[in-house]
């Protein structure tokens, strides 16, 4: 079972814990586990996808370090660089 799946599995299982009065705590973190899931998704398809296959392991670091240092944005002076692309601005790395 991937990554992916196990995440969903548990946002369902955090959803349908309390039956009759759903705690919040327990729906927001059903929603958080099902957004979660859909990130590992997307960055498992596009990585699988990705023409150049020497590639793939960088490109799916490059996402989880896009996601875990928000993309860069949080921590000024330090741009995420990919196949000469910094960021998700393609701007130009030097």
């Amino acid at each position: 079972m991937s990554l992916a799946e196990d995440l969903l599995e548990q946002a369902d299982h955090l959803a349908r814990r309390e039956k009759k009065r759903p705690k919040q705590a327990s729906l927001r973190r059903a929603v958080s586990a099902a957004y979660y899931a859909l990130f590992h998704l997307l960055i498992s398809e596009t990585v699988s996808n990705w023409r150049r296959a020497d590639q793939r392991a960088d490109l799916a670091r490059a996402f989880e370090r896009m996601f875990t240092l928000g993309a860069g944005r949080d921590f000024p002076g330090k741009l995420l660089c990919f196949n000469g692309v910094c960021d998700a601005l393609a701007v130009s790395c030097a």
